[in-house]
């Protein structure tokens, strides 16, 4: 009896669906079943573009992963190929939208009589009105096989999500009106029943928006709208279930301004209890606290935030003054301070100050000083660990950010520093899940989260990795150094010198009179075995 599924012959190998199998002249290579799936698909369609959503939605159904799990899986089809990403002979990339099987495909006939025997039309050649049944045809036996013979659980991330079933998104509210006042209530709002659900210790929450241009990897979507009218507020809470987009529940809360931290009290502990939650009574009484008695003081940590989240500079000094605003209408405000704190270290990370050490000295004592406060803010362990970090005592900011997460499991950035410390010091094989789960967490992350999972695949080796996530970094801050001196660096390892000389010519026009020992010099990095190999490559450029 003929096998459920045929052989397909791509370029100079064989492929097997039904056995996830590739047979060249002399070798035999088995293809993880993700791998095989995403073979299949794109042999159906081959000389097609067949985009990165699609792929992601035909074989990962119904699981949470971020892109880079499909990256990860043409790259081992290249290599299965001996293909390369440069001049491809079998896996073009097509840049932004997806990729594309330029090899010939046929279709193997395997009965008794003829085991190898070719059909004469090939997929990526046959007429209109003939190659859509068939491959339609192909494409079913292919899955049909494929998810007989698939493992009932592949892990995406080294720290994955336990419970697909408790993950949530709170999705920024509307405002109804243009008024600043209502659309920073609308955001304070939304914020706000982040900040409590994050501290659940059963639940994962992530970090999204409807413009993010990804899939929302969460089962459960939080979305509201504010009105506010004189001193009245008006607020309508929804929650859905992200797979079928059924409404499970719905609620308007409408009260005087004045019980703002009522309003927001409440729809924590409603959304909680509609999730069917385990929540302790510690956990509750959490939810019940808010950080200021004050509505002045809170106004003023809204716009402060607004600002913060701008990263630019004028507006993180706006920030800053917001902030101060807030501490001066309660000094008890530890949230205010760690907001102060996070824009003295963005003013050290971005170089927006002449003085950077007495910049991150003052982050050091903000964060301290609401620390000392309130012992449970997640973000002042952060600062504490960014702190740490900058001055090499990465042992000590490990610490911190441990304790951040301890507060907040679904703390995205603290994941993505933690990433870039272990990298620092000499383990970026523990990084690269730890980033996995901070893009995981964070669907809006910016350049940085690309640039710290570049940087972990460089130090592993894994150089197309790296050069994928360094130039999605590059794509988000085309100014950023150090993605380009990565980038140098990679193209270098993989032998390609004129991409090596262009990046060379890029730093050297973006900082005049580049000194890579300076560089060095001011670079967090302490394993002495990385910091050689940059020598290397910078020697080996011509630096």
């Amino acid at each position: 009896m003929p096998e459920p599924c045929n052989d397909l012959q791509i370029g100079d190998w064989r492929f097997s669906p039904a056995l996830n199998r590739l047979l060249g002249d002399d070798s035999e290579i088995q293809l993880e079943p993700k791998a095989a799936g995403v073979l299949a698909i794109l042999a159906e369609r081959a000389g097609e573009l067949v985009s990165r959503q699609e792929l992601l939605d035909s074989v990962w159904a119904g699981t949470v992963v971020s892109d880079d799990a499909l990256t990860q899986v043409i790259i081992k089809l290249r290599k299965a190929f001996g293909d390369s990403s440069r001049k491809p002979s079998y896996v073009r990339t097509i840049p932004k939208k997806g990729y594309c099987l330029v090899a010939p495909v046929s279709v193997l006939d395997i009965t008794p009589e003829s085991p190898v025997g070719p059909v004469t039309v090939r997929l990526s050649e046959a007429p209109l009105g003939y190659k859509k049944p068939l491959a339609f045809g192909i494409l079913a036996l292919v899955l049909f096989a494929w998810f007989l013979l698939r493992p009932s659980h592949e892990p995406t991330y080294d720290l994955a999500v336990d419970d697909e079933a408790s993950s949530i998104a709170v999705l920024p509210f509307e405002a109804t009106s243009e008024s600043e006042r209502e659309q920073r209530f609308a955001r304070g709002i939304a914020a706000e029943l982040n900040t409590d659900l994050s501290a659940l210790p059963h639940l994962w929450v992530i970090n999204t928006t409807l413009d993010s241009g990804q899939k929302i990897a969460a089962r459960y979507v939080v979305t509201g709208n504010v009105q506010q009218a004189g001193e009245h507020l008006d607020v309508h809470v929804r929650l859905l279930e992200t797979a079928t987009q059924r409404q499970l529940w719905s609620q308007r809360y409408a009260k005087p301004l004045r019980d703002l931290f009522e309003i927001q009290r409440t729809i924590s502990r409603d959304v909680t209890q509609q999730l069917s939650l385990k929540v302790s009574a510690a956990d509750m009484q959490r939810l019940a606290r808010r950080y200021t008695p004050s509505l002045q003081a809170y106004e003023a940590f809204l716009n402060g935030q607004s600002q913060l989240l701008l990263r630019q500079q004028e507006a993180n000094s706006e920030a800053r003054y917001w902030y101060r605003q807030a501490i001066e209408a309660d000094p008890n405000f530890a949230r205010a301070y760690a907001g102060l704190a996070l824009s003295h270290a963005a003013d050290y990370r971005n170089r927006w100050v002449d003085d950077g050490g007495t910049a991150l000295q003052q982050a050091q004592e903000m964060a301290q000083s609401g620390a000392q406060i309130d012992p449970n803010i997640s973000e002042v362990y952060w600062v504490l660990g960014y702190v740490a970090a900058q001055k090499r005592e990465h042992d000590s900011a490990i610490v911190h950010l441990e304790k951040a997460l301890e507060l907040d499991r679904s703390y995205a950035d603290a994941y993505a520093l933690m990433g870039g410390i272990n990298t620092y010091r000499g383990k970026p094989g523990h990084s690269v899940g730890q980033l996995r789960q901070a893009l995981r967490l964070n669907q809006t992350a910016g350049y940085l989260y690309y640039l710290l999972l570049g940087r972990a695949y460089f130090f592993t080796d894994q150089y197309e990795q790296a050069l994928i996530n360094l130039n999605e970094s590059l794509a988000r801050n085309p100014v950023n150094l150090e993605a380009r001196i990565y980038l140098m660096a990679t193209a270098l390892m993989q032998g390609d010198q004129d991409g090596a000389e262009w990046q060379k010519d890029e730093i050297q026009s973006n900082v005049e009179q580049f000194d890579p020992e300076n560089w060095l010099a001011t670079y967090p990095m302490t394993d002495q075995v990385q910091i050689e190999k940059l020598r290397r490559t910078f020697a080996q450029a011509g630096f």
